[in-house]
């Protein structure tokens, strides 16, 4: 049985012409219906399910990434990008880890952001180690990437985590707690980078700085992600950020 209470509130934007009170109207109009309704009538599912997966062809292996490039570090990396959304910092976040995995490291991605639509903070954690990943959290972060106040306030403890071993890369405006870590300052608008560029722009400055990924595991992570015009404007972007200054 599925009670239905509602659909996503992310939802309810102003384009969006469809509200809880038209729903209920639509709702209110239909006829009572008592008993089984004829055309949901249909096989167990598990029955079902197993019997069509009988006859269905073996899964193929997963696509394997070839180990093209030396690591940075031969230590376990912890990168945690924090901001807010709509900068496309989760597919920065996944395009770290295929970096990663172009010079055989183990990563994995754990993403954290709100229901509402490009609205709150959106925060992305990548671990890349050489050696297996049993715990995909981030206990004692490799850098910080710092790109939105609202993903700030949500993850002020980590900042607190850093020592003096840890990088934070902090966009130009977004203000971040005091703590033992290096601070390096970009100011991506200053060079003419829009906000939904910011993480990718970010990624390249870590990979000029030589933190966790050098710029051809970048760009060969690149190639795997994106094609065409995308893939020529990321290029673009990661090879024109310059990499700011050590505060």
């Amino acid at each position: 049985m599925v009670d239905i209470w509602g659909i996503c509130p992310g939802r309810f934007s102003k384009r969006n012409r469809l509200t809880t009170k038209g729903i209920d109207e639509m709702l209110s109009k239909l006829v009572p219906h008592e008993g089984p309704v004829p055309e949901n009538q249909r096989r167990e599912f598990g029955e079902h399910y197993r019997e069509l997966a009988a006859v269905q062809k073996a899964v193929p292996p997963p696509q394997a990434v070839a180990p093209a490039f030396a690591p940075v570090s031969g230590d376990r990396q912890e990168v945690v990008m924090v901001g807010s959304a709509g900068q496309r910092i989760l597919t920065a976040g996944e395009i770290l880890c295929l970096a990663g995995l172009h010079a055989g490291l183990n990563v994995t991605q754990k993403n954290d952001y709100d229901i509402t639509v490009l609205r709150g903070p959106s925060i992305s954690e990548m671990i890349l180690s050489p050696q297996a990943i049993d715990y995909t959290g981030s206990q004692r972060p490799s850098v910080v990437v710092a790109l939105g106040p609202e993903g700030v306030a949500r993850r002020k403890k980590t900042f607190a985590a850093l020592d003096a071993t840890g990088t934070v890369i902090q966009a130009a405006g977004v203000d971040v707690p005091a703590g033992r870590a290096r601070v390096h300052r970009v100011d991506f608008k200053g060079q003419g980078f829009k906000a939904t560029d910011w993480a990718l722009a970010s990624l390249g400055v870590m990979s000029k700085l030589g933190v966790a990924i050098r710029p051809e595991m970048l760009e060969a992570a690149l190639a795997a992600r994106l094609k065409g015009e995308a893939l020529a404007g990321a290029l673009e972007t990661v090879r024109r950020v310059e990499p700011g200054q050590w505060l």
